[in-house]
């Protein structure tokens, strides 16, 4: 029998959800009792649909993620028991009834409750569809406040006042990177003070002694060791190169396998030993039966055999390949790929100096395209046979791949070098690298726009400023995130100067 639902795109079902075009007492399936707390986010990768939702089932509140199918049936279909992203998963939403509901279980087992829309819809499918269109079109449409006169404003005002907050981003990004320094600063501190012990009677509840010293400011001194930057600079490029979907899995990689660990190990720093360290924890070294071509099973077992020689070294986190995302993103960016550059990247991290590069090359008197040149060409790299022909184990291409381009080393320089060597800077009181560091992020060609630069494009700059740098584009994002989005007028130069 055909399903009348069959036409209802899911896109459609998550809309519903996320705008609550539901009424009544909402009950599950099984009877219980259900109130939505809190909707969850939108979840535009892999995965569930809506990820920290809230809701409470008889009155008991239970915190996690929401899927949402037309059917039952389709949890199975997708085959979501068997994917561990899923095990998070407190409530199953979708359209239409069964006459026999199946239960929806999860991979660890678990069976969630499921709600069926149709009954508790606030008004007719059609009525509701009218209401996303216009839900739609109102977010296409969205406006800055100020949108309707800024065009009034003076041209010399605007640019002073974008040149600010460009900088300002760039405070943003170096405030954190500064929280990652004093945080390797006082473990370095820790592994070398001495465990205090008490010698004598037992202290009292109460003593004196007891209550630990407050945390001390840092001095240049205390953060002048070379490896604490080389550490810090080697986990912004790697979470760099986790792009948008992988930034965090990425991130966590570096911290586990750090480079002060490596060198402990006194691992042999080939690209080979390197993969498989990278891949071992990743958890996506995949097993060589799941794959059909003899070039990818030979590569995986060379991969498999050095991973099982370090394996019982390694005390870090293992990731799981649920961690990863792969959809929706480009091949180019799949996380396998990136992995491969990672160990190329982690080899120049531990053959030579990259941080001491970086820092002479902005101190130097090149001209800014040059220094931003050469620090592309400093961060390039160059993946071994197998990863020049596949996105992933199982994945070929048509045509040679780039595993790290040049746009996407330009990205990292903007979000993590150039924040890195201005904290530098800052600390060590160095005039040249701060000037040299300002001075490449002024030349830096605009990157690929998106919807949010195509908004400020329209509705601020109206052609009347090109947005042709990374640094107009960066002080637009942060004008729309922290002043336009937050509705403080008040506080930003535009606002004021049309009050």
């Amino acid at each position: 029998m055909q399903r009348r639902t069959q036409n209802i795109h899911e896109r459609f079902l998550r809309h519903i959800w996320s705008k609550q075009y539901l009424k009544g007492n909402l009950t599950t399936a099984d009877g219980a009792s259900l109130q939505v707390m809190n909707v969850g986010e939108w979840n535009t990768g892999g995965g569930p649909d809506f990820l920290h939702a809230k809701i409470k089932l008889n009155g008991t509140t239970y915190a996690g993620d929401v899927e949402i199918h037309r059917t039952v049936f389709d949890w199975i279909q997708h085959r979501h028991q068997e994917d561990p992203r899923y095990n998070q998963v407190v409530l199953h939403v979708v359209l239409e009834a069964e006459p026999n509901l199946p239960p929806t279980l999860v991979q660890s087992g678990r069976s969630i409750p499921v709600l069926v829309m149709e009954q508790f819809l606030s008004e007719s499918i059609r009525s509701i569809w009218h209401k996303a269109i216009l839900d739609e079109r109102a977010a296409k449409t969205k406006s800055i406040p100020c949108s309707g006169k800024n065009h009034r404003v003076d041209m010399d005002l605007l640019e002073r006042w974008l040149e600010k907050l460009s900088v300002e981003r760039l405070e943003i990004k170096l405030r954190r990177f500064d929280e990652r320094l004093k945080q390797l600063a006082r473990e370095r501190q820790l592994k070398l003070s001495e465990r205090f012990s008490w010698y004598g009677k037992i202290p009292e509840e109460g003593e004196q002694d007891e209550i630990p010293p407050p945390m001390p400011e840092f001095t240049p001194k205390d953060v002048s060791d070379r490896d604490i930057w080389e550490q810090i600079l080697y986990e912004g490029v790697m979470e760099g190169l986790g792009y948008n979907k992988n930034q965090e899995p990425f991130a966590r990689l570096a911290k586990n396998i750090s480079l002060e660990w490596i060198h402990q190990k006194n691992f042999t720093a080939d690209s080979g030993t390197l993969e498989a360290l990278l891949f071992g924890a990743s958890g996506l070294l995949p097993n060589i039966s799941t794959l059909e071509e003899p070039e990818a099973q030979e590569y995986v077992r060379s991969l498999q055999k050095r991973w099982n020689e370090f394996r019982p070294n390694y005390r870090g986190e293992f990731l799981h390949e649920a961690d990863w995302q792969f959809f929706p993103t480009r091949p180019t960016n799949f996380p396998t790929l990136r992995l491969a550059a990672a160990a190329q990247i982690l080899h120049a991290f531990l053959t030579s100096d990259v941080f001491r590069s970086t820092i002479q090359l902005l101190k130097s008197n090149m001209k800014p395209a040059e220094k931003e040149r050469q620090l592309v060409q400093l961060f390039s790299v160059e993946t071994g046979e197998f990863w020049k022909r596949h996105y992933s184990f199982n994945e070929t291409s048509g045509k040679p791949l780039c595993a790290l381009g040049a746009s996407r080393i330009r990205e990292i320089t903007v979000n993590t070098v150039l924040p890195i060597a201005l904290l530098y800077a800052r600390i060590f009181k160095d005039t040249s690298v701060r000037q040299g560091a300002l001075a490449v992020y002024k030349s830096l060609p605009a990157a690929e726009s998106n919807s949010l630069t195509r908004l400020m494009d329209e509705q601020l700059l109206r052609k009347r400023l090109e947005n042709k740098s990374v640094c107009r584009q960066q002080a637009v994002i942060q004008l729309y995130k922290y002043y336009c989005s937050e509705h403080r007028c008040g506080e930003c130069a535009v606002g004021t100067a049309l009050a």
